[in-house]
């Protein structure tokens, strides 16, 4: 496996929906000028995105990586590219389950109400839209939680 962590470019668009689709992330508000990407040979195979918000607060969202890549660390050097350049705080939503994850990136879980108006929304909807589609769909409900990194954690 080659693989390519780099800048998406436009072409990526199309390639970066399909694969946010193809695991139930949300699709709206996937710009490729915010995402990272892993192209394996030309296909990508894994992405993540940094959003600024009005608020000026910024999240780090819609991290995918194709189900054959899994385990093979894609995801975490996805991240790292992503954070590489990061200055000030960045929060992610997540499921709780991924507390010590996060953790080797300076992450510490916050209570929901704490985060920026922005990220405070996007978890409302996540946990109660998410929740909801869930339990219509007879899955199992992904508990979500806030993380942040302070801008000290670099």
């Amino acid at each position: 496996m080659t693989l390519l962590i780099r800048p998406a470019t436009v072409d990526d668009q199309p390639k970066i929906v399909s694969l946010a689709r193809g695991e139930r992330i949300k699709p709206t508000g996937l710009e490729w000028p915010r995402f990272i990407v892993a192209d394996d040979d030309g296909k990508i195979v894994g992405a993540v995105q940094l959003r600024e918000h009005p608020d000026g607060s910024r999240e780090l969202g819609s991290l995918v990586v194709a189900p054959a890549f899994r385990g093979r660390g894609v995801a975490t050097r996805l991240i790292d590219r992503r954070l590489a350049d990061a200055s000030g705080p960045v929060l992610v939503i997540t499921g709780r389950a991924f507390d010590d994850y996060y953790r080797r990136w300076g992450f510490r879980r916050i209570r929901p109400i704490a985060a920026p108006p922005f990220v405070c929304a996007n978890y409302w909807l996540g946990y109660l839209g998410g929740g909801l589609l869930a339990l219509l769909r007879g899955r199992a409900v992904n508990h979500l939680a806030v993380f942040e990194r302070s801008p000290s954690t670099r």
